[in-house]
């Protein structure tokens, strides 16, 4: 072997060798800096989620949700409570409890037990046909205006205008239904009386 051959062939095994050790510092510091990206970034996940109803989109976080969600599982919550007849009134009710907090579960089940035989009893159905929607996402409450139908067997009794808070906890991930009240329709956001609550 001669000796420009050798040199030549030393030559490109080194620059070969140069080449994968810059590529491999290369490597190196973009790892490091997408690292220290991972390490520095806010960890919040936010999910996306469509609504059965695809009306509204609306995220969910570790901390919160959207005031779509709210307003969404408000009215949600409200037609299970006020949309009944004497046939639907017990699905409804094991429905409306599976989103009641745990600690409000048993007053919850108690009052919609009672409004129930009352409803059955008397052969009557309540509808309610909302209007309008309001949130106040800081305090986990939707505000739902809207005329209330009862029905004696198939004659409308009444039909009022009313108003209703819907109040929500978020624990775990999870949204729950803590207490649903009467409102005044002028002042939306404060109770009107205790014994309008679900």
């Amino acid at each position: 072997m001669n000796v420009k051959e050798y040199t030549a062939e030393i030559s490109a095994r080194l620059a070969l060798r140069s080449f994968f050790i810059y590529a491999f510092a290369a490597s190196l510091i973009v790892n490091v800096i997408l690292a220290f990206g991972l390490i520095v970034l806010d960890k919040k996940d936010r999910v996306v989620v469509l609504p059965a109803e695809i009306t509204k989109s609306f995220w969910l976080d570790a901390n919160g949700v959207s005031p779509e969600y709210l307003e969404q599982m408000g009215l949600f919550a409200l037609q299970l409570a006020l949309n009944n007849s004497p046939e639907t009134f017990e699905h409804n009710q094991r429905k409306l409890l599976q989103y009641v907090s745990p600690e409000q579960r048993g007053a919850t089940e108690v009052f919609l037990t009672a409004q129930g035989r009352r409803m059955k009893s008397a052969n009557a159905s309540v509808h309610m046909l909302p209007e309008a929607v309001e949130t106040r996402a800081s305090a986990m409450q939707v505000s739902v205006r809207g005329n209330v139908r009862q029905f004696i067997g198939d004659k409308l009794t009444s039909m009022q205008k009313k108003c209703w808070i819907v109040k929500f906890t978020y624990r775990n991930s999870r949204l729950w239904l803590e207490t649903m009240q009467e409102a005044d329709c002028r002042r939306p956001f404060e109770p009107m009386k205790p014994t309008g609550e679900i």
